[in-house]
């Protein structure tokens, strides 16, 4: 996978797990937002899900090489709502657990529906409760757990570079063939 389709294709691919699962008989389907951006501007019907992509880096002693493995950071933020602080707890932990078993459960469906092969591993990074948010409507603030996994991806860079002067040697064919 070269740089320019491999970034994306991480993110979709993760997207499209979490989504997936969001339907009846779903592992998410009584999750009612799932958040795929940054900055939400709607307001969050919950129970939610809020996925924060992190930055992407090098895996540790990575060289540009031929191959390198780059380690993207998925958080998810999951919120779900009861009378009770205690339950509303249990119930944000239990979706936080239910987010990454549907990840688990179908990264690799995704990849081949996609026909991209990119990922090349999933690892558990962090599992904790975050604090609490305020939900419209609702009087208390929400107990909120997070959860997050470090997807594993290389990048051929020869491939990048390959593609890259390809694409440049057909700009140059194409005007040619105009001016002779």
């Amino acid at each position: 996978m070269n740089l320019l389709t491999g970034l994306e294709a991480v993110t979709k691919i993760i997207k499209e797990c979490i989504t997936i699962e969001n339907v009846p008989d779903g592992i998410l389907e009584d999750v009612e937002s799932i958040i795929k951006v940054a900055n939400n501007e709607e307001g969050v019907d919950e129970p939610a899900v809020w996925i924060v992509q992190h930055p992407t880096l090098p895996e540790k002693n990575a060289t540009i090489a031929k191959i390198m493995t780059l380690v993207t950071t998925f958080e998810f933020v999951c919120i779900e709502y009861d009378p009770d602080p205690e339950t509303a707890e249990l119930k944000s932990q239990n979706l936080a657990a239910r987010v990454v078993l549907s990840i688990l459960r179908n990264f690799q469906q995704v990849q081949m529906e996609y026909d991209v092969r990119v990922i090349k591993n999933i690892r558990f990074n962090m599992f904790y409760p975050v604090g609490e948010v305020a939900v419209a409507g609702k009087r208390e603030k929400v107990p909120v757990t997070s959860v997050s996994i470090e997807v594993l991806h290389d990048i051929n860079w020869l491939n990048c570079c390959k593609r890259k002067t390809t694409e440049n040697d057909e700009n140059n064919d194409n005007n040619n063939d105009d001016g002779d």
